[in-house]
């Protein structure tokens, strides 16, 4: 009678595979260690509304603010830098919260229902009724340094629209451009955030006129 073979070779070969994987697993942590966490950052907001201005009136319409259109990296989270004239790049561990087109719709909603002379502004995804949209083209959102001194340049084409007869009621052209404030030591992403945040705020202020201006006289 043959002697019994406790391990056969293919057996011993899966066997070891096995163990192999095991430990592979169990120290993957010092094998593959984790990717850096990406640091986020929201849009500053220190928009102040004049308080002196006269309160909207009875039978203003209904304000609907959409998110702006934009496109390539002007329409995606990340913080966009131009390094040479039309040529963009982002910074490479840093993200804003949430899409740019997103963070500039919600801070002009934020600043114009604090504007007394506009009334009841709501957003595209809020589903409510409305009779006017502010709808927009967001064709800058960006970091220059191509230039001097370094910069935060916002261009944001907009208009108004009736929305029962599609109508365009106005239309108009923004261009914001903000230095960084500490662009003599070279500046760091605390400070692009923080010229973002200015070039909005001014964005803001500058919309919240021209809208009051047309809802007057609608």
């Amino acid at each position: 009678m043959k002697p019994c073979r406790l391990f056969r070779p293919g057996i011993l070969k899966a066997a070891g595979t096995a163990a192999l994987v095991l430990a592979l697993t169990a120290c993957s942590v010092s094998l593959f260690p984790e990717k850096q966490p990406q640091r986020q950052f929201s849009l500053p907001y220190h928009f102040q509304a004049d308080s002196s201005s006269p309160q909207a009136q009875g039978g203003v319409p209904v304000l609907r603010i959409d998110r702006p259109r934009a496109s390539g990296l002007i329409g995606s989270k990340r913080i966009v830098l131009e390094t040479r004239p039309n040529e963009l790049a982002a910074y490479g561990s840093v993200r804003w919260v949430t899409e740019a087109p997103e963070l500039l719709r919600d801070h002009l909603l934020r600043a114009l229902r604090e504007d007394p002379r506009i009334g009841t502004v709501v957003s595209d995804d809020s589903g409510a009724a409305s009779q006017i949209t502010l709808n927009s083209s967001m064709l800058e959102f960006q970091e220059d340094r191509a230039g001097d001194p370094r910069r935060v340049r916002l261009f944001l084409q907009a208009q108004l629209v009736e929305n029962g007869s599609r109508a365009v009621l106005a239309t108009r052209d923004f261009r914001i451009n903000i230095p960084l404030q500490s662009d003599a030591t070279g500046g760091s992403i605390e400070d692009a955030v923080t010229a973002f945040g200015r070039a909005a705020d001014r964005l803001s202020a500058e919309v919240a006129d021209w809208v009051a201006g047309v809802l007057e006289n609608y």
